[in-house]
């Protein structure tokens, strides 16, 4: 309908471009091209002018409620076309209202479909983003948009959400209260349209420099500075302007026109519900999600504090059944699933889990500076490692640290409930390690009390008590061991460090002991380490010592490092004191011969030559035999001592003497032959050289003594 009019009338007056232009909307309801109307809107048109001729190729003929405008070259009757329009304008009136009616159906299509559109993602998270795209969408000639709120703590506007121009722009944007376009709307509350760029520049032009440079970077990928044509509306919710929405067109010759406005404001309300509305649910949901994180945090706390009340009461259950230190590690390594070691005060494992077989401490664990502190203060501490962390808990014994509860664990695995739980465990299992240390010190004390009573003289009453307490009889036959620690192992150890050396001594024994079904105690005192082994009386004293003899060949295979000497065989209890005089004696031994473990006396061969004579008889018998020698070695500074004691050590081998004293054998001859001469006897004779070979033995006891 409207092409068949715009048609006509370009026949009747052959021009290149007719346009047919509502006054009050100033829109184009008939064109048979895209016009511009910026120029038409700024004209003074009024119903009483008969016609205006705005360049020789343009005409305007204003009535009532339209005007028409026409553009061309050919000539033509100005008041004919007047008379001619005026008799058409119930037609173009029709037109109008035609036009009218379709206008409000697309109004009010892009309002539902507007509506529509934003209702659905009101609780979305980027809303605002689907806000000025579906209203940039909505606006004919529409490109580009700002979407403004005002924040109240800053007492600025925003920009929340923009299509069209860059975001690391436009995100730094901070608009004051009357500033710019936005800014003025923002302050008034009162809508704006603008249309040319000259104007839109002037509108801008009290934006803080700062401000302006934003807008500039924002827009620096468009050909054109500036917009043709803008709107700017306010966002009000209930009485209060919440932002503001401003959308622009960069495209040529756009123009927006009073309905395009109108359709922003009608948008604009719905927008400030909706954004009001995702606002109060985000808030809502941020107060959901608090609420469910404190929820949950309170559930998780409940659940450890219930883990570690179940920890409390099956550890003080344990505690109270006796169960044992075992039962508390097996209990501790259920509830927690770090691994984890228990180490004693020499850093020897006494439990472990399957998953720490792998782990080690760090070199001079010690030494560290945080391991000292738990050794000062009894405090649980941290040690960074390079890929997870080390929990160091201390074990407290009487009188010191018993040792030390390690814990692997990456990175802020381990809870600080979790590390309670650990505290907890290792504090129960000091106080269990403490109970069985007494129990353990108690019947060591208990067995030495009996030994000290039998070295001391006790009655026989008395001592037959004792004796069927620990489960002896005193008619048995018995055997002394004593052990002790080398000196060297000794020293420079802490005192807690050589009574748990000690301890692992006594267990050592009571081990064996218990494999071979033999009876008796083991225990210690200030002295020694000490085993009092009973035989059977019905099996009979030479039993008792092949069982002795093999059981010496064990102990001498042992790792540990002690010393022991092994006493004879005497029959009853109150003999033992005697085996305990041998055992001494073989101990006295053991200090001049650093190459044995242990020496029993039935085994000593020569040793108990030198076991039953005084220090004095031996030197006496050394001066009767190896006198001579001895002053002529110490006159002329000689070798002959030394050529006799491996004479003695390899029983005359000549190769092997040669080699090891790397000299000729002819020297050997020579020497052999003056040893003979000095202490005037004959290696050959079998009597003379054993007193040699005894001597010598003798000599080398002394001196290993007198060291």
């Amino acid at each position: 309908m409207q092409q068949t009019i715009l048609n006509t009338l370009k026949d009747r007056y052959q021009q290149q471009s007719i346009c047919i232009v509502q006054n009050d909307y100033k829109r184009i309801l008939a064109s048979d091209q895209t016009m511009s109307l910026h120029a038409l809107y700024q004209l003074p048109l009024q119903a009483s002018q008969t016609w205006l001729r705005l360049s020789p190729q343009e005409v305007v003929f204003p009535y009532t409620d339209f005007f028409i405008w026409m553009q061309g070259e050919a000539s033509f009757d100005e008041t004919e076309a007047y008379q001619f329009f005026q008799d058409q304008e119930m037609w173009i009136n029709l037109l109008l209202d035609y036009d009218h009616k379709k206008q409000d159906d697309e109004f009010l299509y892009l309002l539902m479909h507007t509506a529509k559109t934003l209702a659905s993602e009101m609780y979305q998270d980027d809303i605002l983003e689907v806000v000025i795209q579906s209203v940039v969408e909505a606006v004919q000639f529409a490109d580009t948009g700002f979407l403004f709120l005002y924040d109240s703590q800053i007492e600025k506007l925003l920009v929340q959400a923009a299509i069209g121009f860059r975001e690391e722009s436009y995100k730094k944007t901070r608009l004051k209260t009357g500033e710019g376009v936005s800014g003025r709307v923002f302050e008034k509350g009162e809508p704006i349209i603008i249309n040319g760029k000259n104007d839109i520049r002037q509108a801008m032009n009290n934006m803080s420099p700062t401000n302006h440079r934003y807008y500039v970077e924002a827009i620096e990928h468009r050909q054109e500075r500036y917009p043709d044509c803008m709107m700017s509306v306010p966002l009000r919710f209930q009485h209060e302007t919440i932002g503001v929405l401003t959308i622009d067109s960069f495209e040529a010759n756009a123009f927006f026109t009073d309905s395009d406005l109108l359709l922003l404001e009608t948008l604009a309300d719905h927008v400030a519900i909706v954004i009001t509305h995702a606002r109060l649910y985000k808030n809502e949901r941020k107060k959901r999600e608090a609420f469910e994180q404190t929820l949950q945090a309170l559930r998780q706390e409940h659940e450890r504090m219930q883990r570690t009340t179940d920890f409390h009461h099956r550890l003080t259950n344990i505690a109270a059944r006796g169960e044992g230190a075992e039962a508390i590690v097996n209990t501790l390594k259920q509830t927690v699933p770090s691994p984890f070691i228990i180490y004693d005060a020499l850093l020897q494992p006494y439990y472990m889990t399957e998953v720490a077989e792998t782990k080690s401490l760090p070199p001079r664990f010690l030494h560290h500076p945080r391991v000292q502190d738990v050794m000062k203060t009894h405090k649980w501490q941290i040690i960074p490692l390079q890929e997870e962390k080390l929990i160091v808990l201390p074990i407290i014994g009487v009188e010191s640290i018993w040792g030390f509860m390690c814990v692997w664990t990456e990175e802020d695995q381990l809870a600080k409930n979790d590390i309670v739980l650990f505290e907890y465990g290792a504090t129960v299992l000091s106080l269990e390690l403490t109970k069985e240390e007494a129990i353990q010190e108690a019947e060591l004390r208990a067995k030495g009390e009996l030994v000290e009573g039998i070295l001391s003289g006790q009655s026989p009453s008395m001592l037959e008590v004792q004796a069927s307490n620990l489960g002896l009889d005193l008619s048995d036959y018995y055997v002394m061991i004593l052990g002790r620690l080398p000196s060297d192992g000794a020293e420079g150890m802490m005192p807690e460090h050589i009574k748990r050396s000690r301890r692992e001594a006594v267990q050592f024994l009571e081990n064996e002991v218990k494999k071979r079904d033999m009876n008796g105690i083991i225990s210690m005192n200030r002295s020694y380490i000490f085993a009092m082994i009973s035989f059977s009386e019905q099996a009979g004293k030479a039993n008792a010592r092949d069982q002795m003899k093999a059981f010496a060949d064990t102990l001498n295979a042992m790792t540990l490092p002690i010393q022991l000497g092994i006493g004879r065989v005497y029959k009853h209890l109150s003999n033992v004191n005697q085996s305990y005089v041998d055992a001494e004696k073989c101990l006295e031994l053991l200090g001049h011969n650093t190459d044995q473990r242990v020496i029993s006396f039935i085994n000593a061969g020569i040793y108990r030559f030198l076991l039953q004579h005084s220090n004095e008889e031996l030197r006496l018998f050394i001066e009767d035999i190896l006198g001579p020698l001895l002053q002529y070695d110490e006159k002329k500074n000689g070798e002959l001592m030394k050529t006799l004691a491996a004479y003695v050590k390899y029983d005359k081998d000549l190769k092997t003497i040669t080699d090891a004293l790397n000299i000729h054998h002819n020297t050997l001859y020579y020497r052999v032959n003056r040893i003979q001469d000095i202490l005037d006897m004959d290696v050959t004779n079998t009597d003379e050289w054993f007193n040699v070979q005894l001597a010598y033995h003798v000599y080398q006891f002394l001196n290993n003594h007198n060291r």
